[in-house]
């Protein structure tokens, strides 16, 4: 998760917390989530899940 350049990346605020945090690319999402290692004290437990080749429909905002 450390090698993750998000440089060109845009968060995105509605899911942005403590433990999560989402960031968009121009065809991609990354969802890194570090709610539990924090917990544990467990950095090794950080997660990240990269989305990619997406077009605008699963880029597209949700209103809630």
């Amino acid at each position: 998760m450390d090698g993750l350049d998000l440089d060109s990346f845009d968060d995105v605020p509605k899911v942005a917390g403590i433990a999560d945090t989402w960031w968009r690319g121009t065809d991609s999402l990354i969802a890194i989530y570090r709610g539990e290692a924090e917990v544990m004290h467990a950095p090794s437990c950080r997660t990240a899940t990269i989305y990619a080749g997406l077009d605008a429909w699963g880029l597209r905002e949700l209103d809630t």
